[in-house]
């Protein structure tokens, strides 16, 4: 479907939809009108002292301007006392014993100008909308411009313009925010709809027929925006150990105790686990410790009584041992917006930019530095989607509305009486057949001129045509690249480790062998090995410890109303 002005969603105008229907009003030619102004400055009616010409300019997206002079009648002037007072301009038309009137602009004094010589006040005014804007909460804002926006695309609103805030906002959609003639603040649409007033031949004033065409250097037809989001993946790597002297005969409890007890051993401590452990970079979790017995009088039922000064002697063990440790993980988008022009190669008009953002997370650094209790081997994700998601699409927005601004820089304007333009607003399509030009597009800009002494009451409308073709695709967000949890087994039963002890007969001492080694205590070997304990450790896979990049592109279809426009 066609990029249109559905492109707005939802947004309104004056309280009604921007696209609903009207039958449009046909401007009717060859009708006489007397017209006069009423000027209101702070509340007071000072028309019968406006002299010379009083001037009008309103702009879609930009403040509107005024400018009047008034002769002031002998007596004391203070000119700072006219500074911030309201106006109000209404333009009063009588044509065939009817009279109608239409307020041309609301706003306030910001630059009078005194002349003691002539007693003329020269004033200049402006709706202020800058000023209003930056008056109002963020809140309210949101509700006003509405929009799209990201911290992360943006900046923070903590100490910052508050307009510089509703601009960001308003470059996220094809609208602008400007003030109706009686003041109220509002956005408008780019779109044209239905034209709402219709110019035909002979209602335009003759050769004020303007046509400014947009340059090719301007019309921005692909915007490739490349986007950055770089998280923590915490990854956690158990394996299960078990270690049983070769004497119990794999009996555990006192039968396996006993066993042992005819052919004893050194043996490992629990700190000598704990101590292997921690030299590999590992935890304990779960541990089971299979100690000699404490001291008995006949444990095994030969007589023989059983003295243990040492309860942390191991005659077995079974653990598992953790490790954790972070991985940056850095998603790149390659987002392409483009119109149909922007697609191939030839004549394209590129812009670029790009957005990044790092997910930061105190969990990332106490995941290797708090003590570790429990946990399945695999990985987690600190992702935020909410903050991708937003800062994804403000940037798509971003790109879609400037592909939109790029076409719509051909402006037509001309010139009629102002009594034939009263009901025009920059919200309103208006279509022009005269002078030899067809064209159909949105108001964009509103001109009035009012000549006291000539009689003479000229508006200039200005409409922007938007020309493109092409079809749209919805902003669809890519997913997100990585998985958000990131399963991987444990070891199972684990590592069996063995045991190496020194006596006759026994194969000599192997520092390659990982496991427990000791000497028998009947002695009789030749060579004294090593009380200690060794565990195997797998390496950490490159993949799991090196910064994971992952990658994604998308093309994005920008279609562009083609408006009316021969010439």
């Amino acid at each position: 479907m066609a990029l249109n002005s559905s492109a707005l969603n939802g947004v309104t105008l004056n309280g009604s939809s921007a696209r609903a229907f009207r039958a449009p009003d046909y401007v009717l030619r060859g009708i006489g009108y007397r017209w006069r102004l009423r000027l209101t400055v702070g509340g007071v009616d000072l028309t019968a002292q406006l002299t010379g010409s009083v001037d009008v300019d309103r702009e879609e997206g930009a403040a509107g301007v005024g400018g009047f002079t008034l002769y002031l009648p002998p007596g004391p002037v203070v000119p700072t006392d006219w500074i911030g007072k309201a106006v109000s301009l209404d333009y009063i038309s009588t044509t065939a014993g009817i009279t109608t009137e239409a307020r041309r602009y609301t706003g306030v004094i910001i630059s009078p100008t005194w002349n003691p010589t002539t007693r003329l006040l020269s004033c200049e005014c402006s709706d202020q909308l800058q000023q209003r804007v930056e008056a109002k909460t963020i809140a309210d804002i949101d509700t006003l411009a509405g929009g799209y926006w990201s911290a992360d695309v943006f900046e923070l609103t903590d100490g910052r313009s508050h307009w510089d805030y509703a601009i960001e906002r308003l470059s996220t959609i094809p609208v602008s925010l400007d003030c109706s003639p009686a003041g109220d603040l509002r956005v408008t649409s780019w779109y044209a709809a239905a034209p709402h007033f219709v110019f035909g031949p002979g209602t335009t004033l003759d050769q004020s027929l303007g046509l400014d065409l947009a340059p090719l250097s301007n019309m921005t037809s692909r915007v490739e925006i490349e986007f950055s989001y770089r998280y923590s993946r915490l990854w956690q790597r158990n394996q299960r150990y078990t270690w049983q002297h070769p004497e119990t005969g794999t009996s555990t409890g006192n039968s396996g105790f006993c066993a042992w007890r005819g052919f004893p051993s050194e043996l490992p401590t629990v700190e000598m686990v704990e101590d292997a452990a921690a030299g590999k970079g590992q935890a304990i979790i779960n541990p089971i410790y299979y100690r000699l017995p404490l001291t008995a009088v006949d444990p095994c039922g030969d007589g023989t009584a059983w003295i243990n000064n040492f309860p942390d002697l191991l005659l077995g063990a079974a653990w598992t041992g953790v490790r954790r440790y972070a991985q940056a993980v850095t998603e790149t988008y390659s987002l392409v917006l483009a119109t149909a022009a922007g697609e191939s190669a030839d004549g394209r008009i590129v812009q670029r930019a790009s957005y990044s953002f790092e997910v930061e997370d105190d969990a990332a650094e106490a995941w290797e530095a708090d003590p570790i209790t429990d946990g399945e081997s695999g990985a987690v994700d600190l992702v935020d989607e909410a903050r991708r998601s937003a800062a994804i699409n403000v940037a798509l927005r971003i790109g879609q509305t400037e592909i939109i601004a790029a076409h719509r820089e051909t402006l037509i304007s001309w010139a009629v009486p102002t009594s034939m333009a009263m009901g025009v607003d920059l919200i309103h399509t208006l279509e022009i057949t005269s002078q030899g030009v067809t064209a159909r597009g949105k108001c964009r800009r509103i001109t009035d001129s009012f000549d006291l002494a000539s009689g003479s009451a000229i508006t200039t409308l200005t409409i922007a045509v938007m020309r493109g073709g092409g079809a749209s695709d919805p902003l669809t967000l890519p997913a997100m690249l990585g998985t958000g949890v990131v399963g991987a087994e444990d070891s199972g039963d684990g590592l069996i480790m063995p045991t190496q002890l020194s006596g006759w007969l026994l194969p000599p001492y192997d520092e390659n062998i990982l496991g427990f080694s000791g000497n028998n205590d009947a002695g009789g070997g030749t060579e004294t090995f090593p009380r200690d304990l060794n565990i195997p450790l797998d390496e950490i896979p490159a993949d799991e410890r090196d910064e994971n990049k992952l990658t994604a592109e998308t093309l994005y279809r920008v279609g562009i109303p083609n408006d009316p426009l021969e010439l």
